[in-house]
Protein backbone atom coordinates (compact mmCIF):
# COMPACT_ATOMS: atom_id res chain seq x y z
CA UNK A 1 0.00 0.00 0.00
CA UNK A 2 1.14 3.38 -0.97
CA UNK A 3 2.12 6.11 2.31
CA UNK A 4 1.86 9.78 2.34
CA UNK A 5 3.28 12.43 4.39
CA UNK A 6 0.58 15.51 4.76
CA UNK A 7 2.55 18.26 4.96
CA UNK A 8 0.93 22.03 5.85
CA UNK A 9 1.68 24.24 3.15
CA UNK A 10 0.78 28.29 3.94
CA UNK A 11 -1.59 29.30 0.90
CA UNK A 12 -2.58 25.42 -0.37
CA UNK A 13 -3.38 23.85 3.06
CA UNK A 14 -2.60 20.15 3.56
CA UNK A 15 -0.59 18.90 0.59
CA UNK A 16 0.79 15.02 0.14
CA UNK A 17 4.21 13.68 -0.59
CA UNK A 18 4.68 10.37 -1.37
CA UNK A 19 6.95 7.74 0.87
CA UNK A 20 7.43 5.07 -1.69
CA UNK A 21 10.71 4.69 -2.69
CA UNK A 22 12.91 7.16 -0.74
CA UNK A 23 16.49 6.72 -1.07
CA UNK A 24 17.52 10.18 0.67
CA UNK A 25 15.85 13.17 2.22
CA UNK A 26 18.59 16.63 2.50
CA UNK A 27 19.43 19.68 3.53
CA UNK A 28 22.45 21.58 3.10
CA UNK A 29 22.55 23.61 5.76
CA UNK A 30 21.21 23.95 9.38
CA UNK A 31 20.03 27.16 7.99
CA UNK A 32 18.64 26.19 5.13
CA UNK A 33 15.11 27.10 3.20
CA UNK A 34 14.97 23.85 1.42
CA UNK A 35 14.74 20.28 2.23
CA UNK A 36 14.36 17.63 -1.07
CA UNK A 37 13.80 14.20 -0.60
CA UNK A 38 15.65 11.77 -3.63
CA UNK A 39 13.44 8.60 -4.53
CA UNK A 40 14.85 5.67 -6.47
CA UNK A 41 13.39 6.68 -9.83
CA UNK A 42 15.61 9.88 -10.29
CA UNK A 43 12.55 12.34 -9.21
CA UNK A 44 13.09 14.91 -6.03
CA UNK A 45 10.71 16.81 -4.26
CA UNK A 46 11.59 19.90 -2.97
CA UNK A 47 10.27 21.67 -0.28
CA UNK A 48 10.54 25.40 0.89
CA UNK A 49 9.92 26.71 4.10
CA UNK A 50 11.34 29.34 6.57
CA UNK A 51 14.93 29.36 7.65
CA UNK A 52 15.32 26.40 9.63
CA UNK A 53 17.97 25.96 12.62
CA UNK A 54 18.93 22.41 13.58
CA UNK A 55 18.21 20.21 10.48
CA UNK A 56 14.87 20.23 12.63
CA UNK A 57 12.39 19.81 9.04
CA UNK A 58 14.98 16.81 7.74
CA UNK A 59 14.77 15.15 11.11
CA UNK A 60 10.76 15.54 11.54
CA UNK A 61 10.55 13.95 7.68
CA UNK A 62 12.66 10.87 8.45
CA UNK A 63 10.68 10.48 11.84
CA UNK A 64 7.43 10.53 10.33
CA UNK A 65 8.45 8.04 7.58
CA UNK A 66 9.19 5.85 9.96
CA UNK A 67 6.22 6.09 11.76
CA UNK A 68 3.94 6.53 8.46
CA UNK A 69 5.71 3.10 7.48
CA UNK A 70 5.06 1.46 10.66
CA UNK A 71 1.45 1.95 10.72
CA UNK A 72 -0.96 -0.67 9.07
CA UNK A 73 -2.46 -0.59 5.30
CA UNK A 74 -5.45 1.05 6.51
CA UNK A 75 -3.58 4.46 7.76
CA UNK A 76 -1.71 5.41 4.57
CA UNK A 77 -1.81 9.12 5.42
CA UNK A 78 0.83 10.17 8.01
CA UNK A 79 0.67 13.90 9.20
CA UNK A 80 4.45 15.92 9.80
CA UNK A 81 4.57 18.52 12.17
CA UNK A 82 6.92 21.16 11.38
CA UNK A 83 8.26 24.09 13.50
CA UNK A 84 8.44 26.04 10.61
CA UNK A 85 6.12 27.73 7.96
CA UNK A 86 5.87 25.45 4.55
CA UNK A 87 5.69 27.87 1.40
CA UNK A 88 5.78 25.22 -1.12
CA UNK A 89 6.34 21.29 -2.80
CA UNK A 90 7.50 20.83 -5.79
CA UNK A 91 8.09 17.38 -7.65
CA UNK A 92 10.88 17.16 -10.99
Amino acid sequence: MEKFLSITVSSLGQQYVSVAGVKLIDEATSTATTTTIHYMDGTVTTITHATDTGFSVLLALQTAMVSALSTNWQNPVWPVNLSVAVSGITNA
